[in-house]
């Protein structure tokens, strides 16, 4: 896996296409990487994404840069504000707790309220909506950690996983 500190601007590839969108590949695979470690207030929504606080400067810096690079239309919606990077969440994100063990939680409003958390993302394509650009920011990837799992009474039986995809828990210390 790639931390975002590794990513080279370089070797990403924006494929276009129809009306100014366009798809982002890094050295011909989905543009993914592990963003820095934050923490998640407020949980997932009901629009299925969630906030990561990310208290690293750099970073900001460095997101900045990437979201104007891959999509320069006017007018544009970051999903950065402040230090709090917007994320979706959907059924297909692998969920790892603290110890890399694969959990199945229910994807609903709340969850991973209070947690800290690593993501590996997603940046997918750009989108127009309410006269808006914007970057499709997904998370392919988390990790939580803390005692606590989320939804604990919601997560799935072992018998339940088995018939789900595997996922790889990949990962780096960062």
């Amino acid at each position: 896996m790639v931390l975002w500190s590794d990513v080279s601007k370089d070797v990403i590839d924006v494929v276009p296409g129809m009306k100014d969108k366009s798809k982002y590949l890094y050295d011909g695979k989905p543009l993914r990487f592990q963003i820095p470690r934050g923490a998640c207030t407020w949980g997932v929504s009901q629009y299925k994404s969630f906030n990561v606080d990310i208290k690293n400067p750099e970073f900001t810096v460095w997101w900045t840069e990437l979201e104007r690079r891959l999509c320069p239309q006017e007018p544009f919606k970051s999903n950065l504000s402040g230090n709090s990077l917007r994320i979706k969440i959907d059924e297909a994100t692998y969920i790892f707790d603290e110890n890399s063990k694969q959990v199945v939680p229910e994807v609903r409003e709340g969850l991973f309220r209070g947690q800290e958390l690593s993501c590996m993302i997603d940046i997918e394509s750009n989108y127009f909506f309410n006269n808006l650009w914007g970057l499709t920011i997904r998370a392919s990837q988390i990790r939580f950690y803390g005692t606590e799992q989320p939804s604990a009474v919601a997560m799935t039986t072992p018998a339940e996983v088995s018939v789900l995809a595997k996922g790889v828990c990949a990962f780096l210390d960062s």
